[in-house]
């Protein structure tokens, strides 16, 4: 990675301290305009849920009166693990596309070993379906389109 690219990096690790930081930074990305049930698709009727008994970033619409969370439909949705180490992992494997050891993930995040290994999982899938979303050109694009190798003995 350039030194350019870093510069224009604006997150940091700290960012992703506390799962309200979290909430925060993902509402920002995902509803820029503001909170959108995923279940009716309202956008104007729709109220924070600051209770001492509800999650962190729960939200309910008032016209299907569904209660839901930023994280609703996303690969964080159920998952035990704080979405601020979810976002931090993202960050540390660049979005999953970033080889990452587990043990390595396990020691920087103050997860399990297995929680490691399927966050990492997670996030290989995640990245993987999102690259065959993208467009793709050139001879790798279609696995039919490559070309065998001359000694290989297998069909």
């Amino acid at each position: 990675m350039k030194w350019s690219e870093k510069a224009e990096r604006p997150v940091s690790l700290a960012r992703f301290e506390d799962e309200l930081s979290a909430h925060s930074y993902l509402e920002k990305i995902l509803w820029p305009e503001g909170p959108v049930c995923p279940r009716c698709g309202s956008h104007g009727r729709i109220g924070k849920l600051d209770g001492a008994s509800t999650r962190i970033g729960a939200h309910k619409c008032y016209v299907c009166r569904r209660i839901f969370s930023v994280t609703h439909g996303t690969i964080f949705s159920s998952s035990h693990v704080p979405l601020h180490k979810w976002l931090q992992a993202i960050y540390l494997t660049d979005g999953g596309t970033k080889p990452m050891r587990p043990h390595h993930l396990q020691r920087v995040i103050n997860v399990s070993f297995k929680t490691a290994s399927g966050m990492l999982r997670r996030l290989a899938e995640a990245a993987s379906a999102a690259d065959e979303d993208a467009p793709s050109h050139g001879p790798m694009a279609n696995p039919s389109n490559r070309r065998e190798h001359p000694n290989r003995d297998c069909p």
